[in-house]
Formats: structure tokens, C-alpha cells, sequence
């Protein structure tokens, strides 16, 4: 198979992944499995030619696996282990809302991938524009604000445990999670270090739809402050966590929190960085590099060039660890 094809392939992927999550194909055949393609039709009001296409899509993915059974003249479809466990809304471990938020608002950026290159600029106002012009809108509303927030809850659930378990957190006893959004990096790390207790630090309008999420994990070793953690004064900690913050910042945001944080440790104090670390010679397929064409405000970067931006603000790199997760995690030390 040539690279083309193999990106066409890959794009194929995420379309057909896209477009079965959206219709709950895999909520429909964990609730009821063993339906042929015509019943999966009329369950998901879809034209019977259509929706056999896209399961036969999902069957080759290994989304999906067929099934014959007596006496039922057509094959059946049902979850593979990979849908069972991460693709059905309901699963512990679901991505479903993450996938969601990617079909939504980050696929669209693509296709304004042309002018992203040419201005070098992040085109979300240009999707939002595009989106407003198209329907009523509700980019501003609490209701898009808590889609976005189950987007960053489950993709940071599945990432959550290698996060949590990346380093030796042991020897410290309290934790402010920077921009942690729904606490559930807070809360897995509680249940690792029973003696840490954590903050978690948000914007109000964050803090305040994040309690929608806390409601299971009744936990006073977990406490959520709301505040602009690029404006307002850091809660003290030992460990300063960074889970998909930098990578989404301007350079002079960037400096503004690092230098915030950095004044607000004492020598010893830890600081947590996960993201996606890119390759230094930037060689193979990298989802980092894939994702730095969508134009945020910041930039992708290596675990080398975090290290040096690190130094500056009087971190010490102590070890980096690739998860082959979502994210790959940093242990830096306040010198």
C-alpha cells in the first residue's frame, strides 16, 4: 500500500468512526445486539444501502464483526471488544463524546487548512462563523460549553491512570491541576496517592458545569477554585500539573503561566507536564504534527524543546516518559 493510500485509508477511518458515533451505532448493538443492516436502518432512520455501507466500513475497521446465525437469512452485526469498550457512550472508558467534539470542531478546521497556512493563524472563528451563518448557533452557551467538557472528560479519563501513574508522586502532599476542567486527572490521582490532596483550577463558568461530573466521586481530597490561571494568583501546591495546557497557548501566554508557576514553588516543588511529545527530527506519522495543522494558538513541540523552555523558568527535567497513550508525560523539579 503506497503512503497515499494509507492516508486515505486513515482519513476513511475517521469518517466512518465520525459518522457511526454520531448515528450511536455501537450504543444500538450493545443494547440490542444482532441486527442486520436492514434493522439497523430503521433503528437509526437511515437509508438501508447507506447503512450497510457504513457497517461492512466498521466490520473492516474492526469496529464491528458480522455474525451468522440460524435462521436469519442476512449476517448480523455486533460490538467488537475495541467498540464495547471505548466507543459505546455509557462505557467506563468512552470516547464517544470525545469523538463527537472531533467531528464537530476539529474536523471542520481542516478544511480551512489552506488559509491556516497561508495567515498561520488558528481558524475556530472562521468554523464559528461559518457554523452561525449555517444555524442558530449556540457556540457561547452552556450547552456547548458542557459537549466540550464531556470532550476533555473522557478522552482525560482514558489518558488518566498512565498520567497518574507516570512518576513517583508519593513523597508530596498537595496538587493544583492547571486548567484540570472536570478533575478527572484529580481524582485518579487521589485514588494512586491517597495522601495527596488536589486543586483543581478553571475559569468559573468551567468550575461551575464541572460538578455535573463530580456527583460519583464524593471526595473532599479533591476541591475546585475558580480562576483565570494566566490572571489571578496560583493555589499553593507541591505539584503543579499541566495536562493540554502549553501546547494550546501563544508564546506569551506560555511564559505568563510557567512564570506564574514558577514563583509560586519553592525548591523541590514538582511540576507535571502532559502532552503529546513530538519525535526531535519530527520523523514518522505523528498525531502532534497532524493536530499543529488545525492552527491553534500554540504550537506542538518535542520533549527537547519543552526541557529548554522549562530551564528558563528554573525547572529541572528529571525524566520523560512515551505512555502510548493519549499523552506522554514530563517530571520537572523546581531547582
Amino acid at each position: 500500500m503506497t503512503k497515499f493510500e494509507e492516508n486515505s485509508v486513515n482519513k476513511g477511518f475517521l469518517l466512518a468512526l465520525f459518522t457511526a458515533s454520531k448515528f450511536c451505532v455501537f450504543d444500538l448493538l450493545h443494547n440490542k445486539p444482532g441486527l442486520d443492516a436492514e434493522q439497523i436502518a430503521q433503528e437509526i432512520k437511515a437509508s438501508v444501502k447507506g447503512t450497510e455501507t457504513l457497517l461492512e466500513a466498521c466490520v473492516s475497521l474492526g469496529l464491528l464483526r458480522t455474525k451468522d446465525t440460524t435462521g436469519h437469512p442476512k449476517p448480523v452485526f455486533e460490538n467488537t471488544e475495541l467498540a464495547t469498550h471505548f466507543l459505546r457512550s455509557d462505557a467506563c472508558f468512552s470516547l464517544h463524546a470525545y469523538i463527537q467534539h472531533c467531528n464537530d470542531t476539529l474536523w471542520p478546521l481542516f478544511s480551512h487548512l489552506d488559509s491556516a497556512v497561508q495567515e498561520g493563524t488558528s481558524q475556530r472563528e472562521k468554523v464559528k462563523k461559518c457554523k452561525e451563518m449555517s444555524e442558530d448557533s449556540f457556540c457561547n452557551s452552556r450547552e456547548a460549553k458542557l459537549r466540550f467538557m464531556h470532550a476533555m472528560h473522557s478522552s482525560a479519563k482514558v489518558a488518566a491512570t498512565d498520567v497518574a501513574t507516570a512518576f513517583d508522586l508519593s513523597s508530596y502532599k498537595t496538587a493544583c491541576d492547571v486548567g484540570g476542567c472536570t478533575g478527572a486527572i484529580a481524582y485518579e490521582l487521589i485514588k494512586v496517592y491517597p495522601d495527596l490532596s488536589v486543586t483543581v483550577l478553571d475559569l468559573p463558568a468551567v468550575v461551575e458545569i464541572s460538578e455535573l461530573f463530580q456527583r460519583q466521586h464524593a471526595d473532599k481530597r479533591v476541591t475546585f477554585k475558580a480562576g483565570d490561571f494566566l490572571k489571578d494568583e496560583l493555589p499553593k501546591a507541591d505539584v503543579y500539573i499541566l495536562v493540554r495546557i502549553l501546547h494550546d497557548l501563544t508564546d506569551e501566554k506560555l511564559h505568563i503561566l510557567l512564570r506564574k508557576i514558577s514563583d509560586a514553588c519553592t525548591p523541590g516543588c514538582c511540576l507535571l507536564l502532559s502532552e503529546i511529545f513530538l519525535e526531535e527530527n519530527r520523523s514518522g506519522p505523528s498525531r502532534g504534527l497532524l493536530q499543529a495543522l488545525s492552527m491553534s494558538e500554540g504550537k506542538q513541540r518535542s520533549a527537547v524543546e519543552y526541557s529548554r523552555i522549562l530551564k528558563d523558568h528554573g525547572f529541572i527535567t528529571v525524566q520523560v516518559k512515551h505512555t502510548n497513550n493519549f499523552l506522554d508525560s514530563m517530571m520537572c523539579v523546581k531547582a
